[in-house]
């Protein structure tokens, strides 16, 4: 299992590289509405049969916002920076939206007959160029299969988010934004090292 992660892993590395390769500093990527990113991702991953729940739903956004700003020369995906929160990063207009949910429960088609067209609804509702169709699909390929659980350990790993929450206790209420430059320098380095 490790070795097919790590392969599956070098992979969206080497096709990322690519692309960053190919595009020119003239390139400004399209901006989407967040709510329309996070609605595409449920439904993807649903349609995938791989679980997902309000706080998988939060880390994966925060995934595809930092790695777009890597990959698409600082451009945001969409114009919301997160919030450094006790179980990791939260974009608040999201939360809102979802919040009725809870945080644990795996979300679920209330009309599975519909799940197509509701899939189809959310990828027209998104205006993305090609590239970052193909980004999307390479970050929900590498973190989308994870759970909500490591990627909460991950964040917490992370220097952005601990940068964030410096000095606040352990359980203790932020709502503190993550700085969108430290995400920024912080994933360029890792896709140079």
């Amino acid at each position: 299992m490790k070795t097919l992660i790590c392969k599956i892993y070098c992979e969206m590395r080497k096709w990322l590289t690519t692309l960053v390769a190919s595009t020119t500093e003239s390139f400004m990527s399209k901006r989407a509405n967040i709510l329309n990113v996070a609605n595409f991702v449920l439904h993807h991953l649903l349609k995938s049969q791989i679980q997902v729940n309000h706080l998988k739903l939060q880390k994966l956004l925060y995934y595809i916002q930092a790695w777009h700003m890597v990959y698409f020369g600082k451009e945001l995906i969409f114009d919301e920076a997160p919030e450094a929160w006790v179980n990791g990063p939260v974009y608040r207009s999201v939360y809102n939206q979802y919040k009725n949910l809870g945080a644990y429960p795996h979300i679920t088609y209330t009309n599975p007959e519909k799940s197509e067209e509701h899939y189809d609804n959310a990828v027209k509702a998104l205006d993305l160029d090609k590239e970052q169709w193909d980004f999307l699909e390479a970050i929900l390929l590498h973190y989308g299969t994870m759970s909500h659980e490591k990627l909460v350990l991950l964040t917490h790993s992370e220097k952005p988010w601990n940068e964030a929450r410096k000095g606040l206790a352990p359980f203790e209420y932020s709502d503190n934004k993550i700085d969108l430059e430290v995400i920024y320098t912080y994933y360029k380095e890792r896709a140079e090292s």
